[in-house]
Formats: structure tokens, sequence, C-alpha cells
């Protein structure tokens, strides 16, 4: 051999050049590392795990490494190319292997054909009814019960009872597939990995699903319902969103499809005018035919109905309350269509029922085809969007662990009660064990005892000064449940206590929660007043109680003389007598008793009810506004301060509400009506218009 001027040999034409050694080795030890792990790796060399990451991170070779591939493999690069390729194809062997036997059919009876598909069914709509999977897929509800509890015997299918009142009072059984019933699904599809990725069975989405099984049920129902509605009585399909506008796509045939956004009640208002203007920039490719926005109560459909009014964007948005939409079937008229043209004066007013709307898709899907020029037959049109696209494949699909997962959920480990009691802490915080026994439907102190320790175990609830709010998890249980930020949530109503500076007293972490508990007099008096309505219009065959909301949740906007405005009632309700509905908005005040401050207080209600929006708000109703006082002394210094006017509005004291009770003889009107006092449910009886001359609050 010879050597350079530097003394460096120069090899021969068959002897192999250092740097195509150097690479035989990086490959080597780049692949074992892959395969293998690093840990492996540094077991297999003897090398520190700095050595092996400047190696395989750094480019650095080093002495240790390359003697150790050198001594373990040989020191020939065709050897070290041969290993290197012997650990790639064991290991694809063995995944191969691997992949074959987790695909392979689980020991067993081979299963029927019509077991087969209602297991691939309830794989693509898990946590599901009878009868909500048998709607989806036109099948007779007894049929498909029974061989899903056939393969409940195989250990394929499982279910768990969930309640929820929104639904009725009776408990709802909810069918999943198991692990074992994955890999069944996975023998009769390619693979289990492709079940797992296209499919909301995963172990990601079981754990979202789980956390949203309250609003989940409600979605399942609103599809089901739209299944009823379409009249060409295919087979539907049912996806989720895991994220995006939209909860639920449910795509008809003949290319139609319809979108589900709900609105639950911890969702501000807020965030759902995001939601919605986030469907305004979707591309038309992912907008469905028509967009269905189910709301928590009233004032959410109207602040909807008035955020969607642009007459060519959202013609296809039809809005309503969830709770008259889930009290009947597809036929009630429960829906408002949407577009009415922007700042127009729109009446609050259903006039539309699912079974209009899911008509209705077929034309319109028909006019944008025509706009398109698009000849395709309809049985051949491809929905939009498309429901595929729901279930990226970069996105990790583990596999679950169902039972587990399932029955371990909030969302069933709860009671009917106890659900209706975290949403009632969530409305009125700060609530004594008497007022939310009250709020609960007028139970004993024993049953309220019982369901805030059961809450308090599982860590939902806390107690502050004998007061009962949500703890933080409770915070959490119902912000996921209703896709609401948690970081938003903890921070305007989280319980737990901080300090703003070292050697400052504590204060309450949530800003929301501070606020009321600042003014900790006038909430109590707050909640006391809904307490009573809740318990007596329960224990009232003549009364009915709907939408008691919080200052929170039912503030009002309106426009005058071009102008916007906002009005914040302590309270809003609706109340029926015998089936006659009038809203009602509800002030307590314990300061605005001289004339300066009543002028104050009263200064928005004029205009309020001038610019024509309260009846608009209302379907065409004008609501009363119910002044309480804390005495019948400060009740008549308002009345002498506010003087002649003609606003409906009337008032009361707490001494006689506690005494009598918030329905009966304890309201009355204003100068110069008559002072007798009247139930609640009589007071427009005894109003007369004032004269032109009374005194207006400017």
């Amino acid at each position: 051999m010879t050597t350079t001027e530097t003394g460096r040999p120069i090899p021969a034409d068959d002897e192999p050049a250092d740097d195509d050694l150097d690479c035989a080795i990086r490959d080597y030890v780049h692949t074992y590392a892959f395969w293998r792990g690093r840990r492996k790796a540094m077991e297999r060399f003897g090398v520190s795990r700095h050595t092996l990451w400047r190696f395989l991170d750094r480019g650095h070779m080093g002495r240790a490494l390359p003697r150790a591939v050198l001594d373990t493999v040989g020191d020939s690069i065709e050897a070290i190319d041969a290993a290197t390729w012997a650990i790639g194809a064991m290991e694809r062997i063995d995944a191969g292997l691997e992949r074959s036997a987790r695909n392979r059919p689980p020991a067993g009876p081979a299963l029927r054909r019509g077991q087969e598909d209602a297991l691939l069914q309830l794989c693509a709509a898990p946590l599901t009814t009878v009868s909500e999977l048998a709607r989806f897929n036109r099948e007779p509800p007894t049929t498909l019960r029974g061989r899903l509890e056939r393969m409940t015997e195989l250990d394929l299918v499982d279910s768990v009872s969930h309640r929820l009142g929104a639904l009725g009072p009776k408990p709802q059984r909810r069918y999943f597939p198991t692990e074992q019933g994955l890999h069944a699904a996975a023998a009769l599809e390619p693979g289990i990995g492709r079940i797992l990725a296209e499919q909301p069975v995963s172990r990601q989405w079981f754990r979202l699903l789980t956390e949203r099984l309250d609003a989940v049920a409600v979605l399942y129902h609103i599809a089901a319902l739209v299944a009823d509605a379409d009249p060409e009585g295919d087979p539907v399909r049912v996806d989720h969103h895991r994220q995006g506008p939209y909860d639920l796509l449910v795509t008809l045939s003949q290319g139609r499809s319809v979108g589900i956004l709900r609105q639950g009640a911890t969702l501000p208002s807020a965030h759902l005018r995001y939601r919605l203007r986030t469907i305004e920039n979707l591309p038309v490719s992912q907008r469905p035919s028509v967009t269905l926005v189910i709301t928590c109560s009233g004032q959410a459909t109207r602040r909807a109905v008035r955020t969607l009014g642009h007459p060519l964007e959202h013609e296809t948005f039809f809005a309503a309350t969830e709770g008259e939409q889930l009290a009947g079937d597809h036929r009630v008229v429960a829906w408002q269509q949407c577009g009415h043209g922007m700042g127009m004066e729109v009446k609050m007013e259903p006039g539309l029922s699912l079974e209009h709307i899911v008509a209705s898709t077929s034309w319109l899907v028909d006019r944008d085809s025509r706009n398109l020029r698009d000849r395709t037959p309809p049985s051949k049109r491809k929905p939009n969007p498309d429901p595929y696209s729901l279930y990226p494949s970069r996105l990790r699909a583990d596999m679950p662990a169902p039972p587990e997962q399932v029955k371990n959920s909030l969302a069933v480990l709860l009671t009917r009660a106890e659900k209706e009691a975290l949403d009632l802490l969530a409305a009125w915080p700060l609530c004594t064990t008497d007022q939310l026994a009250r709020l609960m439907g007028g139970v004993t102190r024993r049953r309220a005892n019982q369901v805030i320790r059961s809450l308090t175990d599982h860590g939902l609830v806390r107690a502050e000064n004998q007061r009962h709010v949500l703890a933080d998890e409770g915070l959490r249980y119902l912000a996921r449940r209703d896709r609401a930020a948690v970081r938003i949530a903890l921070g305007r109503w989280s319980a737990r206590t901080r300090r703003s500076s070292r050697g400052s007293a504590p204060v309450i972490a949530g800003t929301s929660l501070r606020s009321l508990d600042s003014q900790l007099d006038h909430q109590d008096a707050i909640n006391t007043l809904a307490a009573a309505l809740s318990a007596e219009a329960a224990h009232s065959g003549d009364h009915h109680l709907l939408e008691l909301l919080p200052t929170f949740r039912s503030s009002i906007g309106y426009r005058h003389q071009g102008a916007d405005y906002v009005i914040h009632p302590d309270a809003t309700f609706w109340l029926s007598y015998r089936g006659d509905w009038r809203p009602y908005f509800l002030e307590f005040e314990r300061r605005a008793v001289t004339p300066k401050r009543v002028r104050a207080r009263l200064k928005n209600y004029p205009r309020y009810f001038a610019s024509g929006w309260a009846g608009l708000d209302h379907a065409g109703q004008l609501p009363l506004v119910l002044f309480v006082f804390e005495t019948r002394d400060d009740e008549e210094s308002f009345l002498r301060a506010a003087g002649a006017h003609r606003l409906p509005i009337c008032t009361s004291n707490l001494e006689m509400i506690a005494d009598l009770g918030v329905l009966h003889e304890v309201w009355r009107w204003p100068p110069p009506n008559a002072s007798d006092r009247l139930p609640l449910h009589r007071l427009g009886d005894g109003y007369k218009n004032v004269p032109s001359r009374s005194r207006h609050f400017r």
C-alpha cells in the first residue's frame, strides 16, 4: 500500500474507503435505534446515552460506537450492510405477524350477517340507544335489540345506563363496542388500524365522547329526529366533529347533509358568535346543506338569529331552543329561519319544523347543482362535506378500553338530580342548602344534602362559608360537556383563593365569582327569589316555570334611535298560569329609593320599551318588570320617587314574599293604579294606561 505526503494510506482498488465504511456504520446504528429503540442500542453497543445522542443527533462518529459495531458485526462493508438489511426485514416480518394476529377474528361462534351489520353500525355511532341506531339505519328496533343482546353475551358489545333530565325521567341504555368487538369488526373491514382511524372508536374518541356524553345524547336525539323527517327514508350517516364550529354531521342520501351546532348552558354568548362567524369562513365544500343551531334558552336563540342575519350567507341556517324541540317530535314547530337581513327587527317566533327543513334540503342541493351546472344524477351526488374528512390520518388513534372509559366517566356515574344540581350551581352560585333545595323544585333539605354530599365526594362541589359553589373539577366537567374553554371557565368562576401579592389577603380567583361574593347580600336575595319561584311553581298545579336565567345569561341588546344599548336584569323567566305564558324581568333593588337614583335606575327601561324590541324579543308580548325591595318602606320610597309612568313595572318586598310567597298577593302596580296587592298571574288585570302627562325618565 502506498502513502501520500501526509502519511495517510491510499486504499487499493479492492479495498473499501474509510468514508464508505463510516456510511455503513451510520446506517446500521440508525436502523438499529429506529427499529429497536435507543435504550436497546445503548445496551447493544455498550455506550452511554450521551455518546449515542452525539452520534445520532449531532453526527459525531467518535471511537466507541464504530469499534463496537466492527467487533459485533464484522469489519467489512458487506457484513454491516447485511446486518442492517436483516434488522429491517425482521422487524417488518414481526410487525406483519402482529398485525395479522390483531386482525384475526375472535374465537367463538361466527356472527350472522345481521349481527355483523349491527356491529359495524355501532362502531360508526357508539354510545347510541337502540331506538336511535335503528332510526339511523332504518331497521326495526326489536330486531336490532336482539342482535345487540346476542353480541353482549359474546362480549362484543357492552352498554351503560345514562341519565339526563333533558331526555326524560327514565334512564337510557347506550351501547358501545368492546375491545373484542372492535377486533371482530376489524376482521370484516381492512384492519384494526383503519377501524380506529376512520371510526370514532379510538381511545382518544372515547375520551371525547364520554366527556361530552350529555351533549352527545342530545345531538343523537336531534339526528334521529332528522332521520325521521327525511322523506327519502334511506339510511343516514352520523359523524362527530372533533373540532371546528359544528358538533355533528348528519349525511343523508342524494348528496344532502345537515350540520348541527349546539350551545350548552356554560358556553358564553361571545363564543357562540365566534363559532357562527367561523362557519362563514369555511369553504363551500365544507358547509353542509342545512345548519341547525340548538341553543340552551330563548335568549340565546334570539342572539343566534340576530347574529345570523345576512340574507345570502344565512338563509340555510335555522335556530331553535333545545327544550322546545326535545319536548316534541320532528313535526313540532320549534325552528326559526335566519337570514332576514342585517340589523332588521325580527320577531322571535318559531314557524318551521324539522319536517319542513329536511324536506327543503333536496331543493337546496338541486339549486346549487344548477348554479354549478352539475348534471350528476341525485343518486350519485357526493355530500358536502365529505364525512371521511372528519377523521384525518395524521391524528393519533390508540386502542381503547371502552368499558373502563365509559363506565368511569362522570356523565355515567352522576344521577339526573346531581346533574341538575351542577347546572343550578353554575347558574346560581353561592347558594345555601335551603336555596338549592328549593331551586331543585322544592325537594327536602335532606335530599339536597344527599346530592351535595355525593357531588362533594366526586370533587365537583365545594362549600365556602356554608354556601355551595362549583369546584374546579365541576367547572371542567361542564365546560368540556358544552365545548367551552376550560381556562376561561376557571378564570371566571373558580372558587380557589389566591394572593395577588406577598402579604396581601387571599381573594377568589374567579373574576365573576369574586364580583358576586363582593355583593353577597344582593346575590343572596336573587337566589332567594329564584328559589321561591322554582319551589312554588313546582308545587302549583296551575303554574309552570321555564328558562329561569341569571343576569349573566339574560342580558338583552337592542337599538334605539340609531344607538346600541344593553339591559341587564337580575333574572328573567317565563311563567304560565293555566297555559297562558308571559315573560318577566326580575330586579332586586336596595339603593334606588331617592328620586335621582330612581331616574338613573329606570332610565334604560323606557328606551327598551320605546324601541319596540321588547315585543319582538318575546313573541309579541311585553315583559313585566318586577322590582323587589328589602322592606315595605323601601318599596314605598321607590314608588313616591318614581311617580306616575307608563312602564309595565310592578313592585313587592322581601318581607311580604317571605310571609305569603312570590306567586301570591304580594305585587302591586304603581300609582295611579289601585294599591291592592295582586297575585303574580293577575298583574295584567289592574293595569291602567297612564295619560301622556306622566313622567318620562330621560
